[in-house]
């Protein structure tokens, strides 16, 4: 589900290129390990640029602790099969492959132990082009009792200079330090009316 300010069609985007990640690395996973279940560790990385636009690239890795010794050529010929355009080079413990398809990347190496690492990459997906600054922290119906509107940001609870987007023209914002919450409240909104 988006957040404030997110675009619904780009957390769909973002689920439907993280799935078909899932399915393009389990299958070369499968080929490689005939069979035995890999381990899998997947996250998410959020990306901004100067200006504002947000996104999340999904990266995914599985490791196959016990791969067999031809198990570099089976994923290759697996990728190259589907599509990927693989590249291969060569390190002290063994083949090093990189694949790209559609803004899509993967890769295969092998570890020190005798196991592989097969890692994936999708597409940054942008979710918004440009910055939206969050709803109030605190209005005047919300405040906590003896409590008033914070008198630096106003009830925002965002640093006042950049608006919470950390960045001021380009650069890191001078007054939050990338804190991006208004530092005299904290973030809240408010403060103690017997400050």
């Amino acid at each position: 589900m988006p957040v404030h300010g997110e675009d619904s069609a780009a957390a769909e985007e973002f689920e439907r290129s993280a799935n078909w990640l899932r399915g393009r690395l389990r299958d070369i996973a499968a080929v490689v390990t005939r069979g035995a279940e890999p381990e899998a560790e997947e996250w998410s990385k959020e990306r901004r640029t100067t200006r504002g636009a947000m996104g999340r690239q999904f990266t995914m890795r599985v490791t196959l602790p016990d791969a067999p010794a031809d198990a570099g050529s089976a994923a290759s010929g697996v990728m190259s099969a589907a599509g990927w355009s693989v590249e291969t080079a060569h390190d002290t413990w063994g083949p090093r492959l990189h694949g790209r398809q559609g803004g899509f990347e993967t890769g295969l190496f092998c570890l020190p132990s005798g196991g592989l690492s097969v890692w994936g990459r999708a597409p940054i997906v942008w979710f918004r082009s440009s910055w939206v600054r969050p709803p109030r922290a605190a209005t005047a119906l919300t405040l906590m009792a003896g409590h008033g509107l914070c008198r630096m940001c106003d009830g925002w609870g965002t640093c006042v200079e950049c608006e919470g987007l950390g960045f001021v023209d380009g650069r890191q914002c001078g007054e939050c330090g990338l804190g991006m919450d208004c530092p005299y409240c904290a973030g809240s909104g408010q403060e103690r009316l017997d400050r």
